[in-house]
């Protein structure tokens, strides 16, 4: 059953507040939009500006979002919030004005009586395992007769995706719905990627038109993640790209129209494959240390970001994770190319 040991309640505002509060703004835009009957597509700024004002006055009234109204340096933070949503939402928008994909759903839930039914994989003993969980945003395009799917997720922070985490079995959770989806709805995949909910400053030696900036900002709002390296499907994605580096998602197309592999964050069709399958055996490896009882204490540590979760764990003091007198150490996570690691990846499935 476990100890079911939670911090102790006091009035402040996480990072968790502030991003489920972005998260519900969004979610009840896009909920809005279509109850109006609006077209995204062809939307005004003005009009984004008027629901979103509408939607977050309404959500700071309701009782659960009362920490943001409760003292002066909370009604603070409630007005950027206001801003960032609002600019961020602009930009969500943008990219898909310029994009040939359509929004399949929003907090699309994979759980009994929602969108999609749970994740299910089979043991090797013959238990099988359910996989609950809720994605931001699908989208679906359609090129040459086939369709194709990408994953979205929104961030209240920079995240991207590293393969490196990846293969340790960290980052898995975007894959795995997008594999999910893939075969429930018979696609194929197209990308899946971060959108950073962010408040960008922009930095320049020389004066900047009104143009400038707003350019420099947009650069700011790119999305992050990997997508399939299939020139006709990135220009899916931004249908202004022809030759450089895309404002909407990580790819880069040289002079002559093609993708730069160094510059871009892609993979092939066949690597996209490989990775839905490591998603696979990594739940499969989770699930079977979860049954058997692994609670062994080795937490991970990032070679390349020298990071580790424990500077941000509040149960510390219980786990006594030390790597000096109790000859604990970390699981170190290291800082290969990706070429290596899906390599890696390709051999182990």
């Amino acid at each position: 059953i476990g100890l079911r040991l939670s911090e102790k309640n006091t009035l402040k505002i996480s990072s968790i507040d502030t991003g489920s509060f972005m998260h519900d703004v969004i979610d009840k835009f896009f909920d809005e939009i279509k109850l109006q009957g609006l077209n995204l597509k062809n939307i005004e700024d003005e009009e984004i500006e008027k629901i979103i004002e509408e939607i977050i006055n309404e959500k700071l009234n309701l009782n659960k979002n009362y920490i943001f109204s409760s003292t002066p340096k909370y009604k603070v933070l409630a007005r950027r919030l206001k801003r960032v949503v609002l600019k961020s939402m602009k930009y969500i928008i943008d990219s898909l004005k310029y994009s040939d994909f359509e929004v399949l759903g929003n907090e699309v839930e994979f759980k009994d009586q929602k969108e999609y039914k749970p994740i299910e994989i089979s043991l090797d003993d013959g238990k099988k395992l359910e996989v609950t969980g809720k994605i931001d945003r699908i989208d679906i395009g359609k090129l040459s007769g086939e369709k194709y799917i990408r994953i979205i997720d929104y961030k209240s922070s920079i995240k991207n995706i590293d393969l490196n985490e990846v293969y340790a079995g960290l980052q898995i959770q975007l894959l795995t719905y997008l594999d999910a989806v893939c075969k429930e709805e018979n696609v194929m995949p197209a990308g899946v990627l971060y959108f950073n909910l962010i408040d960008p400053i922009i930095k320049s030696s020389k004066s900047l038109t009104k143009e400038e900036i707003e350019e420099e900002i947009r650069k700011k709002f790119k999305m992050q993640g990997l997508v399939v390296a299939d020139v006709e499907v990135v220009k899916m994605m931004d249908k202004r790209l022809e030759s450089g580096a895309s404002n909407i998602v990580p790819v880069y197309l040289d002079k002559e129209g093609k993708l730069s592999n160094s510059r871009s964050s892609t993979v092939t069709k066949y690597q996209f494959e490989y990775l839905q399958k490591y998603m696979n055996k990594i739940i499969k490896q989770i699930a079977k240390e979860i049954l058997t009882g692994n609670i062994e204490l080795k937490p991970y540590y990032s070679v390349k970001n020298k990071k580790t979760p424990c500077e941000y764990c509040i149960y510390k003091s219980i786990c006594n994770f030390n790597q000096g007198g109790c000859k604990n150490d970390y699981r170190y996570i290291g800082n290969m190319d990706k070429q290596i690691v899906l390599e890696m990846i390709k051999e182990e499935i």
